[in-house]
C-alpha cells in the first residue's frame, strides 16, 4: 500500500519508517516538503520514501495517516479531497497539563463529519511514539491497538497495518468508539508521568 503520512512530528516520524520497513510506500505530506528535517526523515525512512505537499501526497495514497497537531487538523482535513480514502486518525484533543479533552464527542467523529466521504478509522492514538516505533516487549503479550470506524473494510485495513508493526489489532466497532479510545490515550499519557513512555496495554482473554 501507499501511505500518505500527514505530519512529520513525533507520531509521523515514528510510523513512517516502520511502515516502510514492512514493505509499504510512504509519502510524507508537509507544507514544506523541502525543509531540512523533512528531507532527513525521508532519507531515514528509505529509498522509496518521498515528501510532497499534503494534497499531492493524498492523491497518490491508498491510506492517509493524520498525524497532525490537533489545532491544525480541521483546516487540513477540510482542504483535502479524502473521498474514498481510508483515513487513520491518530490525533488526540488534549489540554495540558490537566489532560482534559477539548471536544464533547470525539475527534474521530468530527473528522468523519468534516470528510463525510472518507473512511475514517481511529487508530494509533493510545500509545506513545516510541512504542509505535518499536512495539516489541519482553513478555508473551503483544501491545493492543484498538481501532474504531464505521466501515468494516477500513477497520480491517487498520488492523492489518497495526499487526504488521507488532501490535494486536482489535476491532472496537464504529467511529463513536473513538470516545473511549481518546480516553484511553488520556490514561496512557497520565501513566507516562509515573513510569515513562515505554509502556502499553495488552489484551488478555480466557
Amino acid at each position: 500500500m501507499t501511505l500518505a503520512i500527514l505530519g512529520t512530528g513525533s507520531v509521523g516520524s515514528a510510523l513512517g519508517p516502520r511502515f516502510a520497513a514492512v514493505g509499504h510506500t510512504v509519502v510524507y505530506g508537509s507544507r514544506q516538503p523541502d525543509r531540512d528535517d523533512v528531507r532527513a526523515l525521508v532519507a531515514r525512512t528509505g529509498p522509496e520514501a518521498s515528501a510532497a505537499l499534503p494534497a499531492d501526497a493524498v492523491a497518490e495514497a491508498d491510506v492517509v495517516v493524520l498525524a497532525t497537531p490537533w489545532e491544525a487538523t480541521e483546516a487540513l482535513v477540510r482542504s483535502l479531497d479524502l473521498a474514498g480514502k481510508v483515513v487513520l486518525d491518530t490525533t488526540n484533543p488534549l489540554s495540558f497539563p490537566d489532560l482534559g479533552l477539548l471536544v464533547e464527542t470525539s475527534v474521530g467523529e468530527l473528522i468523519q463529519s468534516w470528510a463525510p466521504d472518507a473512511r475514517v478509522v481511529k487508530a494509533f492514538s493510545s500509545v506513545g511514539a516510541s512504542v509505535m516505533a518499536d512495539a516489541s516487549f519482553p513478555v508473551g503479550v503483544r501491545p493492543v491497538m484498538f481501532v474504531a470506524g464505521d466501515e468494516g473494510e477500513a477497520r480491517a485495513t487498520a488492523i492489518e497495518l497495526a499487526e504488521a508493526l507488532g501490535f494486536e489489532g482489535v476491532d472496537a466497532g464504529g467511529i463513536v468508539r473513538s470516545r473511549a479510545l481518546e480516553q484511553l490515550a488520556v490514561l496512557w499519557i497520565a501513566q507516562s508521568g509515573v513510569e515513562g513512555c515505554e509502556h502499553a496495554l495488552g489484551m488478555l482473554r480466557r
